[in-house]
């Protein structure tokens, strides 16, 4: 009898023993890296005034998503104190009137003129991601160091400032005949300005390839075929006033010209 309880005894204890280590839960693996995809598109980015040039270091962001119009903008706050500069992407808004095709969501978020130095940087989304990094500047550039970003798509981390001097844009063609105008436009562009002498890099607007092709930054682009040109100008100002009015209003085959410089849009 005693032999019979004994066993039983043991036979609880051992079923305890192994009920207990059956729910016992595995300590949580400290390299597991959680991961999130892509909201936004982000490039460093130097926004210049249309009347003057006057340059604005920051962020343009669009999202990855595309909505029904174009019109939606992206709400963020920026904060910069000291050697730290703190942006938090809020979500998206519709900030101008619904028209149009539908489109992403963009927004330039300006950060301000930065010295010669090393900041702080963090980049988040809603507060729930956190982005950690370091933004550097001097040398005529600026440089982020933001290892495994999250929620963020970056497709920039370094920006070459534009020097003085510099006039970049296109000419469209939207047809055959628009296409030898536009050839001549760029010839007598090309007797006020020379090459431009940039080296290969992301200048905001547009970026040089290392065969010194010039492709344009997505705020800017144009929807059809048209002639770029990236040049450094010689002349006087009016001089190219001057020619764009001419080739903007010609009778019979006004070309529609965007043209930006260092000291504005023209």
């Amino acid at each position: 009898m005693r032999e019979k309880l004994r066993s039983k005894i043991l036979f609880c204890v051992a079923f305890l023993l192994l009920s207990l280590a059956a729910c016992r839960v595995s300590p949580v693996d400290s390299d597991i890296l959680v991961t999130a995809d892509p909201e936004f598109s982000v490039d460093l980015f130097e926004q210049r005034a249309p009347a003057d040039g006057t340059p604005t270091f920051g962020l343009w962001v669009e999202s990855m998503q595309v909505y029904d119009c174009y019109g939606y903008g992206i709400d963020a706050t920026v904060t910069q104190s000291g050697g730290r500069i703190e942006v938090n992407l809020l979500g998206v808004g519709l900030n101008d009137p619904c028209a149009g095709a539908p489109a992403t969501a963009r927004q330039f978020l300006p950060i301000g003129n930065l010295q010669d130095g090393v900041y702080a940087f963090s980049l988040s989304l809603r507060d729930a991601i956190v982005n950690e990094g370091i933004l550097t500047v001097g040398n005529g550039r600026y440089i982020l160091s933001m290892p495994n970003p999250q929620g963020i798509d970056f497709q920039n981390l370094v920006l070459e400032r534009l020097p003085a001097g510099i006039v970049w844009g296109y000419a469209a063609t939207p047809n055959e005949q628009a296409e030898p105008i536009a050839d001549n436009f760029i010839f007598d562009l090309k007797t006020l300005t020379s090459e431009s002498g940039l080296t290969p890099g992301f200048y905001s607007y547009f970026t040089v390839a290392g065969t010194g092709d010039v492709f344009f930054h997505k705020s800017i682009a144009p929807s059809g075929s048209a002639e770029p040109f990236v040049r450094k100008l010689t002349a006087d100002p009016n001089s190219l006033k001057s020619l764009l009015q001419t080739y903007r209003n010609a009778a019979q085959q006004p070309l529609q010209i965007r043209c930006w410089t260092t000291a504005g849009e023209l």
